[in-house]
């Protein structure tokens, strides 16, 4: 019996959402490692890190309050939801400056590295927290991906600034501690919500260290000016991208697929300034990459077998 019109038309339509999806995640993914590299164009051109970080964050609580209220959400949250935006805002706050402004003193492919070793650290943490064995498979990519941190800095070590090295590292635990933080107590929540929310406390607290302490900094250059906001434009839409593909393909496939941040990254370094990876930064970061991988397909391999059972 052949199936309905209506049947067919419901799998396409199931078909185009999930193939939004993909495209979602695919275009966060590049705009995010692009954002790193094109950042060092708007340091060349007389701003700074904090600076560009302010204002992405305030353009984020634009796009995602209007993409909300575009959607007919409501961006009214209880109170204790509230509280933990506070935290998880803050966090934010280190992650939007962190990430670009360990440009202004490293490679931007090894800042873009560094960022990326939070999803072995979610595991960690998560193991911890769980009390329980991480199993064979992610315990291995945990110590490839972290190994290959290890061979990535250690050969070069000197060579690299500590404070690029600080703030690229920094934020990428800030995110991994961020991520645990949403997906044990913001659960059931709507992401882009809790996104605004999130992203309104990182624009305040941004705000204030850069008006109240370090000062706002503009680019001095056209094309500072065009660096900023590139970088403004690409991680502020991509943000937003990133959330909406989740319900479309899930968290999995959206986080695999997010792995091509730092390729991104990299590929945009050497196109824009001829930067490329050294041989042991390439390793390194082709294990950090290759443990992610394998912690990933641990993760599948285990909910396969829950679903077996």
């Amino acid at each position: 019996m052949a199936p309905s019109g209506t049947e067919s038309d419901t799998e396409v339509e199931a078909a185009r959402y999930r193939l939004t999806g993909f495209g979602f995640a695919v275009l966060a993914s590049l705009g995010l490692g692009l954002a790193i590299a094109v950042a060092r164009i708007a340091f060349e051109g007389g701003t700074d890190g904090q600076s560009i970080a302010m204002v992405r964050a305030w353009f984020v609580v634009l796009l995602v309050g209007g993409w909300c209220l575009a959607s007919d959400r409501s961006l009214r949250v209880e109170w204790w939801v509230w509280l933990n935006c506070l935290g998880l805002g803050t966090l934010l706050a280190h992650m939007f400056f962190g990430n670009i402004g360990a440009v202004k003193y490293i490679p931007v492919g090894v800042a873009a590295l560094l960022f990326f070793i939070y999803p072995p650290l979610v595991s960690v943490f998560t193991a911890i927290l769980d009390r329980r064995w991480p199993g064979f498979l992610r315990f291995s990519g945990f110590l490839i991906a972290f190994g290959g941190l290890g061979v990535m800095l250690g050969v070069e070590f000197d060579d690299l600034d500590p404070l690029g090295l600080f703030f690229g590292l920094s934020a990428g635990v800030a995110c991994a501690i961020n991520v645990i933080w949403i997906g044990r107590v913001m659960g059931g929540r709507d992401p882009l919500v809790v996104m605004f929310h999130m992203a309104l406390v990182a624009a305040c607290v941004l705000t204030v260290v850069v008006l109240a302490i370090v000062g706002f900094t503009a680019p001095t250059t056209t094309a500072g000016w065009l660096g900023a906001l590139g970088v403004v434009l690409l991680q502020g839409c991509s943000i937003p991208l990133y959330y909406a593909a989740i319900p479309r393909i899930g968290v999995e496939t959206s986080s695999i697929l997010n792995n091509l941040q730092p390729v991104a990254a990299i590929g945009g370094a050497f196109l824009l300034y001829g930067e490329a990876l050294t041989s042991a930064q390439a390793i390194g970061g082709g294990m950090v990459i290759g443990g992610i991988l394998l912690m990933q397909l641990s993760s599948k391999l285990r909910r396969m077998t829950a679903s077996a059972d």
